[in-house]
């Protein structure tokens, strides 16, 4: 029997992801943070459905969005301790 029509097999559900999604927005860039959570939460539902292949899109959406928050956060937070040190806000004289 050939590999290919043995018969259906059943796809396996993707991850949501919610939990990166979260920890994203509230640590690292809150606005593409929201939307990594909004999609791995349709992730989930789609999954809870049974809607496979859309749950799957919606979840690499959501890990996008996740490294996405990831990155930017760290450019901003760097951006912003940068200007500090400029403008000395670290150096302790009053």
């Amino acid at each position: 029997m050939d590999e290919h029509t043995a018969g259906p097999t059943l796809a396996a559900a993707p991850r949501a992801h919610l939990v990166w999604s979260l920890l994203a927005a509230a640590i690292f860039f809150l606005p593409t943070g929201l939307l990594a959570i909004a999609f791995s939460w349709r992730s989930r539902v789609l999954s809870q459905r049974g809607e496979f292949d859309s749950a799957r899109r919606f979840s690499r959406a959501a890990v996008v969005f996740v490294v996405l928050s990831i990155v930017v956060g760290v450019i901003v937070y760097a951006a912003l301790i940068g200007a500090l040190l400029a403008l000395g806000a670290f150096s302790g004289g009053g």
